[in-house]
């Protein structure tokens, strides 16, 4: 059995502090096999941001996987933007963590999907690379582990489709390539937890999304994370939110998700 915890759009600059402790001691009892942040760490990109969500990944026990979202691009600093979009967040964050790992029958890579400026007026949007996408899945097959796991920060799938904030582009012809190749697919960027299948070659890929973990930015759902336990023919995801009456999480539903294709 392999243990994950999910987290998204972290935002530091408008977390809870005391959520954020919460989560640290739920993190660390509970012992996951590796914590996947599927980015936004901050809320601007300032450096006093940055600091803090470095300081938060140093507390953490268990091996961190991550990768950046469109709010970790300095927003005010168009210098900054256009020149060294990622220095803050390497040289603070990306000390704590690493893009991959390889454990065993787990396999995971991320993919970044945030990018410093596009040919459009939403710079939040996000955009699949070919040649990223590519060498990750390649990765991937490579390696051939029980569990292959992709990470980015923008929604592949989308449980109202591909249209406003989850127009992530080249997403729609990615979805059947990725799905040979991956068995759990881990998003961000909507602040909301869904589910969603593609069937693989002899497999169900999920495409997991996840809401914020901490920060007073909810849409609809309070903040929360996923915990996913994963067998070689089940993956169960466990949603804790935060509770209204103290600073803690608390599960707020549970399901079980089929590996195996027809199952659903």
């Amino acid at each position: 059995m392999t243990k994950l915890f999910q987290i998204a759009d972290l935002h530091f600059g408008t977390e809870d502090r005391h959520l954020v402790d919460a989560f640290v001691d739920l993190c660390n009892a509970s012992r996951p096999d590796a914590v996947i942040a599927a980015g936004d760490f901050t809320q601007s990109g300032r450096k006093s941001e940055f600091d803090a969500a470095a300081r938060f990944l140093g507390r953490l026990d268990p091996p961190v996987v991550g990768i950046p979202g469109n709010h970790d691009v300095p927003s005010r600093a168009l210098h900054r933007r256009f020149t060294t979009p990622w220095r803050r967040y390497e040289r603070s964050v990306g000390r704590h963590m690493a893009s991959s790992l390889e454990d065993g029958a787990l396999h995971i890579e991320g993919l970044r999907t945030a990018r410093r400026a596009q040919w459009q007026p939403d710079w939040s949007l996000g955009r699949i690379g070919r040649p990223s996408l590519g060498r990750a899945l390649d990765l991937l097959a490579e390696r051939d582990a029980d569990l292959r796991v992709l990470t980015c920060h923008h929604p592949i799938l989308a449980p109202g489709g591909n249209r406003g904030r989850a127009r992530t582009a080249r997403a729609g012809t990615s979805v059947t390539t990725i799905a040979e190749h991956c068995d759990l697919v881990l998003t961000g960027h909507l602040h909301e937890t869904f589910a969603l299948p593609a069937e693989g070659p002899s497999h169900t890929c999920w495409f997991v999304g996840a809401g914020t973990t901490f920060s007073r930015r909810t849409r609809g759902e309070p903040a929360g994370v996923n915990v996913l336990d994963i067998s070689a023919d089940t993956i169960r995801v466990t949603h804790h939110v935060a509770d209204e009456d103290r600073p803690a999480f608390i599960v707020r539903d549970s399901r079980v998700l089929p590996r195996r294709e027809g199952q659903y």
